[in-house]
């Protein structure tokens, strides 16, 4: 007896570029249904002036993929690559290699934040990785 694969799971990457907006979220991506993501990283493109802590997280958790940022960090300053950045979609807290995705059964958002004092607002390339299921 053979069996085929009742959907296909497809990898994607895509790349944002988002301006930060004060202190209020910024939605990047609709997620669909039936996504996981693997990993987000957020690289700066234009650094803010003034202080301003960056987060990315969806409808269920603000910082589930990045904890913490610096959006006056200098152009090209990457988040996400290290396990003190990662949120606890990605990360389990034990070691490094202790990874962790998020699947997603219903549409949510991914959203940007950053709570401070920007004086001047960042520009910031989100890369968000994952998988995709397809019908066959």
């Amino acid at each position: 007896m053979t069996t085929t694969p009742k959907q296909t799971l497809k990898p994607f990457a895509e790349i944002f570029e988002i301006d930060t907006s004060g202190t209020d979220s910024v939605a990047i991506w609709s997620i669909p249904a039936g996504t996981i993501i693997t990993r987000v990283l957020a690289k700066i493109k234009t650094a803010g002036s003034g202080s301003g802590n960056l987060t990315i997280g969806d409808d269920d958790d603000p910082d589930g993929y990045i904890l913490a940022g610096d959006a006056t960090a200098a152009a090209d300053t990457i988040y996400g690559d290290t396990p003190e950045e990662l949120g606890a979609y990605l990360y389990m807290g034990v070691s490094y290699h202790s990874e962790k995705w998020k699947q997603y059964t219903s549409a949510k958002t991914l959203y940007i934040d950053c709570s401070g004092a920007l004086t001047t607002e960042a520009t910031v390339d989100v890369f968000v990785f994952g998988y995709r299921y397809y019908e066959d």
